[in-house]
Parts: structure tokens; C-alpha cells; sequence
């Protein structure tokens, strides 16, 4: 990729925008070269990941090699998708030769799935929280009494790649005995696996013995896709870096990865370890954000862990409120939301539509206990925003006919649809003739192929304008969609999944007034969520609240950080993650990723014991507004 290629990928796109896209030196530095990336909050990361694929697709010409883009997250993978719509010419990645998903996707894809079918194996279900659901119903209760007083969780009873070889993880039972329990836990994986059902992380399992089987499967993945993009790679984890670098790191790969080691909040998290090659890595930095003030921007280069000094595109303005430390005492702790309103309340009503307090500890059991709850007593965990998941096609029929709009109800259905042809142990066959496993980027491709593309259509309009379904008519609907999927009556593992289910669905939280608002008596609607629920969203003002993590207090542990960048950053020890300075980076993570969603207020609320006057007056000369409820 050239300049040109970018200059005249930009004249074409900016024909119809009113605002015209720029880049500067050191993004089209990063779009022409292929260096690890470090691309802070507000960069816009994944519109440089479009432009980049827009700008190769334009130049490609192999028929038989493509691009391979990677995502950890299927939210991450959409937004690529979204951007790739800007020109026709990213509606050519979205199809063979290229490939855009998923890490988990393509390991299934072109590894693990091919290898399970090879040994005659039928995959019905990948999926945790089933797997973990029908080991806990078949294992016999001598068992999970055993289990209990070990400490052990069923839900570790999976295949893992070790030493080179295949091994099922028993747990509790480090190594194989005659006892009854160790006999069960063998037994329940093994019709677990006769019902076709199988952890995500076993896909990886099952791909590293692919590979130590047949080496030559690598190069030919290499040959496959000689350029690849890799997003969101800070949460990556390390048996999937692994597992990708073994393939893709080689001279012969124009091989990216972007991301932000800073906001990589999910390290330890399900015991495993995070990725080293990347986020210790050095790399190709975007420091100018498009998202905050000068003085946000000037704060959070305490809390880089890899002490990036971060700019800004965003211009001051004088009428915005400074960033701002709320102290509090015991007795005053439940006035700190009400004092944040008041500070937000000088906004504009059009800037401040997007409000939040956010935590680290949603909940903790620790003596004297500060958690988000301690600041606001009707704080429900269960009520943040979640994604809803139909445990049958009745559901999702049902929820799609009762809530949301079109945009949110048809991709229910669809992956519902998916999910049938997963059950039922059917491959999708596309146009070209090719054979894949069921997935939603590849359905219309299939029913276009057994000429039901249209008639589909019509019937899922059809589904979704109609009321909910009744118990009499529910058997012809089935029966109309499965002669229409080309499936036959009898589906076998796809049986329990079209039954009629009466169980009434709730609506999804996303789509109504969002659960824990607190409304200030200004009129503020401030949003109360923890950290991790708010990765990769950007608010007109957040405020980061003190919660306790063992014997640490978050906000205490990064006081000196923020007041001192220079200070020596702790480093967070995957083997040893609960020592206090794994704990006290894993603090300054989760602050410099709830520092950085605000555009215009920054809000820090703290124990007002647990702050000395002279780091008081420390803030203030930095430019803090400093507010003590006493």
C-alpha cells in the first residue's frame, strides 16, 4: 500500500461526506505499513482497520488467496463489517477467498471442526454455559459433593493441549484414579461428547492436535492468506496467540495486529493467561485521540501502563466544568452520585445525554466492603445491559415479535435459524459449492444455493409482523420452516430447540430505558455500571468510584500515578495474580479505561481518610476541581 492508494481510496469516499476524512502522518504511517499498533481511546481503530482492507480489496487480484481478519469479540467483528459497507469494494472481503471473523471462527473453521469430522465426530453445540449446564445434570451427587469439598468446578472437565498431546483436564483428580467420582467425571464427558457438545476452548485443543498431526496444514494457511489483521489483540489470550502465532508469524505474512495495551482489562480472567507477545511488545503508537478535552487527555498519561503521552484533535471550551474529585466519608459516600449530577448539570443538555459512574467491584464480601452498591443502595448487577440469548426458536420467534426493531429482531432469528442447522448436524453449501459449517455470514449464501433465498425471506417477515406464536399453530410453523431449510421432520438434536416453549421472554434491557439510572434533583440521568460493561463506549461524563479490592482501595493505589507519571508502573503477573502488585495493575488498567470514555468531565470519586492535604493541593495545582462532602 501506497500513499496514492490511500489519497485515492480517500477522494472516493469523501465525494459524499460533508465532513471530509483526514489522516495524519502517523495513521497513514500505520495504514501503509504492517508494525504492531497501539492506538489509544477515541482513535478510531476501527475505521483505520476498514480503510486498510478497503484500500487492499481495490488492489487484490489473487482468485484464490484472500485477506484473513481476525476480531476477538463478535461486537469488534461487526464493526469491521459495518465499515467495510462504506464501498463496494469491501463487499468482496465478506467472501471466499478472504475471511473476516472471529478468532474462535476461524480455529472452528479451518481446524478444529474439519479434524472432529474427520474422526467421525457430529459437533451440535459449542458452547460454555450448555456444557457446563448438562455435566452439572448428569454428574451424580456423590460427585459434585466431592467436587465441592475440593473446590474443584465441574465446568473445568475439558480437553486441553499439553506437552504435546490431548489430555482431559479431571478436576480435583490431578491424575487418573479408581475412585467412583474420578469414574463418573469420565463418564459424564464422554456422553457429553456423544451429544456433540464441546467447550470453546476444546476448539483449541483440537486444532493444536491438528497442526502437531499434520505440520503442512500451517503453510497452507499461510499460502491461503498472506496478509493478516488482527483487532482488539490486548484481550487476546495467550493459548489463542499461540495457537495464531505458530500459523501466522512467518516471513512470508504481512501479519498487523491492532489494539491497546493500556485497556487490557481482561488478563487472569477464567484463569488463563493473558498474551505476551503482543502486549509486552513494542510497537507503532496513535496517540491523538478524537474523543476527549485537552485536560482528560492530560490526566490519563498517569495511568498508561506503557506511559503514552496522549494528544488530542478535540479543542477546549471554556464551559466545560474541570475534572473533578469528589471526597467522601462514610457518612457522606451516598451523596457523591447527587454532587456528580450537579457538577454534569452546567453542561448543555445536548452535552450531557450520556452520563456514567462507574466501578471496579460490583460486589465484595471483604470486611467494611466499598462496592458500587456501597454508593447507591439500588445497584442491581443483573440489570446491566446483556445481550438476550432464546433457549429455543419459540423465544427467539417470540421475543422478535414483541420487542426491539427490525434492526435487533432479524439477527435473532437468524442466528436462532443457525443454530437449527447446528442441531441438526447440517453443512452450509454455498454457491461455489463449498462446504462450511452453519454460521449467519454464510446463511443467505446456502439458502441462495437450495434456491430458498427468497421464499425465506418472506416467511421470517412474516414470523416477525404476526403475533407470538400459539402451542396450536406452532407444529406448522415448523413444519413449513424445516421443508423450506431443507431439513427433514425428524432433526434429531435440533428436537428440543423447535418445540414449543410457553416460558414468556422478558425484554431485552438494551432496547428500553437501561436498568440502574440514578436521576440527580436536576434532572441528571447518571448511569451506574461497572468498568468492564463499559469497554469501548464513549460518554459526555464519567465518574470513576473508590471500590475495594481485598485490602485495596482502588483509587488510593493510583493517586500517586495520577499526580506523578513518572512513577515505576506495577506490572501484573499472570502466575502470580493475586499479589498487590498484580492487583495494583490490574487498578491502573481499569482506571485508564474508565478515565478515558469522557468527552467532556471526568469525574474521580475517593474516601476523603484515604487522601493526604498535601496530594489535595497537588490536584488543584493540576488543574483538579476538588470538592470534599466531609
Amino acid at each position: 500500500m501506497t500513499e496514492n492508494d490511500l489519497d485515492g481510496l480517500l477522494a472516493l469516499l469523501n465525494q459524499d461526506r460533508p465532513v471530509p476524512l483526514v489522516l495524519d502522518a502517523a495513521r497513514r504511517a500505520v495504514l501503509c505499513g504492517h508494525n504492531d499498533i497501539q492506538a489509544c481511546p477515541g482513535s478510531g481503530k476501527t475505521t483505520l482497520v476498514g480503510l486498510k482492507l478497503l484500500c487492499l480489496a481495490r488492489k487484490w487480484t489473487a482468485s484464490r488467496r484472500g485477506i484473513c481478519v481476525l476480531t476477538h469479540t463478535n461486537v469488534a467483528r461487526d464493526e469491521i463489517l459495518r465499515c467495510l459497507s462504506l464501498h463496494p469494494a469491501g463487499h468482496a472481503l465478506r467472501s471466499y477467498p478472504h475471511f473476516v471473523g472471529t478468532i474462535q471462527e476461524f480455529v472452528n473453521t479451518f481446524l478444529a471442526l474439519p479434524s472432529l469430522r474427520s474422526k467421525g465426530v457430529v459437533i451440535s453445540q459449542i458452547d460454555d454455559d450448555h456444557c457446563a449446564t448438562r455435566l452439572e445434570r448428569m454428574a451424580g451427587f456423590k460427585t459434585k459433593a466431592y467436587l465441592k469439598k475440593r473446590f474443584a468446578t465441574i465446568s473445568d472437565l475439558r480437553y486441553r493441549w499439553e506437552n504435546n498431546a490431548l489430555v482431559l483436564v479431571t478436576p480435583a483428580f490431578p491424575a487418573p484414579s479408581p475412585s467412583p467420582s474420578y469414574q463418573d467425571l469420565i463418564a459424564i464427558k464422554s456422553r457429553l461428547q456423544q451429544e456433540g457438545a464441546f467447550f470453546y476452548s476444546e476448539m483449541y485443543a483440537y486444532a493444536q492436535e491438528t497442526l502437531f498431526r499434520s505440520p503442512q496444514l500451517a503453510s497452507s494457511l499461510r499460502h491461503r492468506f498472506p496478509v493478516v489483521l488482527i483487532d482488539e489483540m490486548q484481550d487476546v489470550q495467550g493459548f489463542q496467540d499461540d495457537l495464531i502465532n505458530s500459523i501466522f508469524r512467518d516471513p512470508t505474512v504481512r501479519y498487523q495486529r491492532f489494539g491497546d495495551p493500556d485497556q487490557s482489562i481482561f488478563d487472569g480472567v477464567g484463569g488463563e493467561f493473558p498474551n505476551a507477545t503482543y502486549n509486552t511488545a513494542q510497537m507503532q503508537p496513535i496517540a491523538e485521540s478524537h474523543r476527549y478535552c485537552p485536560a482528560i487527555a492530560t490526566h490519563l498519561l498517569g495511568l498508561s501502563s506503557r506511559k503514552l503521552a496522549l494528544t488530542t484533535s478535540c479543542a477546549a471550551t471554556a464551559t466545560d466544568p474541570s475534572s473533578t474529585v469528589i471526597l467522601f466519608s462514610e457518612a457522606t459516600r451516598g451523596q457523591v452520585l447527587e454532587q456528580f449530577g450537579q457538577v454534569v448539570q452546567v453542561l448543555p443538555e445536548d452535552r450531557r445525554r450520556v452520563v456514567k459512574a462507574v466501578g471496579g467491584v460490583a460486589e465484595n464480601n471483604a470486611a467494611a466492603p466499598l462496592n458500587i452498591g456501597s454508593y447507591w443502595q439500588d445497584f442491581d448487577r443483573s440489570l446491566q445491559p446483556q445481550s438476550f440469548r432464546p433457549a429455543t426458536l419459540c423465544q427467539a420467534v417470540r421475543h422478535a415479535t414483541s420487542f426491539g426493531s427490525s434492526a435487533t429482531r432479524i439477527p435473532l432469528l437468524l442466528d436462532a435459524i443457525v443454530n437449527v442447522y447446528r442441531l441438526a448436524g447440517t453443512r452450509f453449501v454455498s454457491r461455489a459449492g463449498d462446504e462450511k459449517p452453519p454460521s449467519r455470514t454464510v446463511l443467505s449464501d446456502h439458502l441462495r444455493s437450495i434456491q430458498a433465498y427468497g421464499p425465506f425471506r418472506r416467511l421470517i417477515a412474516e414470523w416477525v409482523l404476526v403475533a407470538e406464536p400459539t402451542e396450536p399453530e406452532w407444529p406448522g410453523r415448523i413444519q413449513t420452516l424445516l421443508a423450506l431449510l431443507g431439513l427433514p421432520e425428524n432433526v434429531g438434536n435440533a428436537a428440543a430447540f423447535l418445540a414449543y416453549d410457553p416460558a414468556p421472554v422478558a425484554a431485552d434491557v438494551s432496547q428500553q430505558t437501561p436498568g440502574n439510572v440514578f436521576v440527580s434533583a436536576g434532572g441528571v440521568k447518571i448511569q451506574v455500571a461497572t468498568i468492564h460493561s463499559v469497554k469501548g463506549e464513549t460518554h459526555d461524563a464519567t465518574l470513576l468510584l473508590e471500590t475495594k479490592h481485598r485490602k485495596l482501595f482502588d483509587v488510593k493505589e493510583i493517586l500517586p500515578h495520577l499526580l506523578n507519571p513518572a512513577l515505576e508502573v506495577p506490572i501484573f503477573d499472570a502466575a502470580h495474580p493475586t499479589t498487590n502488585a498484580s492487583i495494583r495493575a490490574a487498578f491502573m488498567k481499569k482506571a485508564y479505561v474508565a478515565a478515558s470514555r469522557p468527552k467532556h468531565v471526568l469525574g474521580i470519586a475517593m474516601g476523603r481518610e484515604r487522601i493526604t492535604d498535601a496530594q489535595r493541593q497537588e490536584l488543584a495545582d493540576m488543574g483538579w476541581d476538588v470538592i470534599d462532602l466531609g
